[in-house]
């Protein structure tokens, strides 16, 4: 199972009872052969977040365990100053569990915080989640080709972050790590939340559309947590109705020949009805000339 780049390896809520939710819960379950893919917008390394190897080479010398706990204690200390800082807080979501929330005004390009986790490989990612072995809890992000952030060790407050349809934050990669930002002013008391943009799998069927029913709430909510491709949007507008259309014939690719010979085409047209304005306008400008000057004569 290969993920793209920006992406977050993560299972969505079929809007059953039975079934986990597709929000950014603390950790969400996966369902058996379900494992897919969201692209962040929107557009994203990290570090493992663990102890210092410096507290665990002290741990061994007699002379040092007094440092240990005055090196705990700073660090939490530390950690509280750091959430006290943030604009915002993590607390009950209506969309769903946990979500986080301005607690007071962001404003617009602001990042908010790293999205971090265990650094790992694709292969490592399967293994530690095979869909094989039925329901688990995962919480991967993408990074790139080689790496997949496992939240689940070493995460932050940003995988508390919800979905939306209609998203005041993005992902964004900066010098290869994560970064939640935000894209919009957003007011205190407004949840986080940035489009999953589940990958599209050509071998979708209604129930897998519905599998990854989105419940934002948002005016523009697409229903879907899933990036549908244009011509299979009405389609799944349809399956999530609970009506079972066929799905109707994937378009033919077009060729870069013939993406070239319509621009091509475009810009032709475009020059030909400039240079008529120009003809249009000099062939006035000598009418107009040639009425005044024969109306001098006169």
């Amino acid at each position: 199972m290969r993920l793209k780049a920006g992406a977050v390896k993560n299972e969505p809520d079929a809007g059953r009872s039975e079934r986990p939710s597709p929000h950014a819960e603390a950790l969400v379950i996966l369902p058996t052969t379900r494992s897919r893919v969201l692209s962040s917008s929107g557009t994203d390394g990290r570090t493992v977040r663990c102890r210092p190897l410096s507290l665990h080479s002290r741990a061994v010398s007699p002379s040092s365990k007094t440092v240990i706990p005055a090196a705990r204690s700073a660090a939490k200390t530390a950690l509280a100053s750091e959430k006290a800082a943030r604009p915002f807080e993590v607390r009950r979501s209506r969309i769903q569990g946990r979500g986080v929330f301005a607690t007071q005004q962001i404003r617009k390009g602001k990042k908010l915080i790293e999205y971090v986790g265990q650094r790992i490989t694709h292969e490592e990612a399967d293994r530690r989640y095979d869909d094989a072995e039925g329901r688990h809890h995962t919480f991967l992000f993408v990074l790139n080709d080689d790496t997949v952030l496992d939240a689940r060790f070493g995460g932050n407050d940003a995988r508390f972050l919800n979905h939306s349809c209609d998203p005041n934050c993005e992902t964004e990669i900066d010098n290869d790590r994560i970064w939640i930002k935000s894209i919009k002013p957003i007011a205190p008391e407004t949840e986080l939340v940035y489009d999953y943009r589940f990958e599209w799998d050509d071998a979708y069927e209604p129930e897998d559309v519905r599998y990854y029913a989105c419940r934002c709430g948002s005016a523009k909510c697409r229903g879907t947590i899933l990036r549908v491709p244009v011509y299979l949007r009405k389609t799944a507008r349809e399956w999530l109705a609970g009506n079972d259309v066929p799905k109707p014939r994937k378009p033919r690719k077009k060729t870069v020949k013939k993406v070239a010979k319509k621009a091509a085409k475009k810009t032709v047209k475009k020059a030909g009805k400039k240079a008529g304005k120009k003809v249009a306008k000099k062939a006035a400008k000598k009418s107009v000339k040639k009425a005044v000057k024969k109306g001098r004569s006169q």
